[in-house]
């Protein structure tokens, strides 16, 4: 035999979202599941917490149109509550959106990308590299100036859709606008001094006499540096010390060597 399940005693009210006893509802508003506490609200209050309710519960899925259209309408709700939680609930399903919404917006017209540091080639060897490519949309020129070369340095000429295809492949997969953001090449400039704090009632003199210097800018050159030039005149120019490539960045080393490996008739 089957056990009955358990249900919430009284009645649900819609716009609290609230079980209450029946004696808190009116006969009006059984029917209309409102009780009598927010039947006395405005219309535009009574909205507003519909809104709220369904958003606190909005379903951590796949969203259909109509629920994904739903939710961005009330992006823009007039209740400032209502639409700050909308946009936190469609930050959480869509984790990426306001990313890939940037990326939308940036051309590269020009791109510089040095490389000072041990890498992996595509035999799975490592090899020391030292070189700089550069690239040109408007000339569809790329170029690679290698110190280690004999020939020391080698453009190519790509065809239109090649270029495109190349630029959107740097910031659509590669997302290279938010590679000091991502790689965290920038700390905050008070970063030392939150992390260092020093009481100089407690240390008096002590710091001086210990000799012990402030953090200075890496000497030499970086192990890897990027400069963009983007459409809208954005102007991007990131760099690490750090003596390895990270993966996105390495990605971007072997996919321009790429254009200067020789063809297999070459061999």
């Amino acid at each position: 035999m089957s056990k009955k399940k358990n249900r919430p005693h009284g009645h649900y009210c819609k716009i609290c979202g609230e079980h209450k006893a029946n004696e808190k509802f009116s006969g009006k508003g059984h029917a209309a599941h409102i009780c009598k506490a927010c039947s006395r609200l405005s219309a535009a209050e009574k909205a507003a917490a519909m809104d709220m309710n369904r958003l606190m519960d909005f379903p951590m899925r796949r969203l259909t149109d109509s629920e994904k259209k739903w939710l961005k309408a009330k992006m823009h709700d007039q209740c400032p509550e209502v639409a700050d939680t909308a946009r936190e609930v469609f930050n959480v399903c869509f984790p990426h959106a306001e990313r890939n919404a940037m990326k939308k917006q940036f051309v590269i017209n020009t791109l510089s990308f040095e490389v000072h540091t041990e890498v992996y080639d595509g035999y799975g060897d490592m090899e020391m590299a030292d070189c700089r490519f550069t690239v040109d949309r408007k000339s569809r020129v790329l170029t690679m100036t290698d110190s280690q070369a004999e020939d020391g340095e080698q453009s190519v000429t790509l065809e239109g859709g090649q270029m495109a295809k190349l630029l959107r492949y740097i910031v659509h997969t590669l997302e290279i606008l938010m590679w000091e953001q991502d790689y965290c090449l920038k700390p905050d400039e008070d970063d030392y001094f939150t992390d260092n704090l020093f009481d100089e009632d407690l240390y008096g003199d002590d710091l001086e006499e210990s000799g012990e210097d402030m953090p200075t800018e890496p000497e030499g050159r970086p192990s890897w540096r990027a400069q963009v030039e983007y459409s809208n005149h954005t102007v991007q120019d990131i760099s690490s010390y750090e003596d390895y490539l990270p993966e996105r960045p390495e990605e971007l080393y072997l996919s321009l060597l790429e254009y200067f490996e020789p063809e297999e008739e070459d061999f």
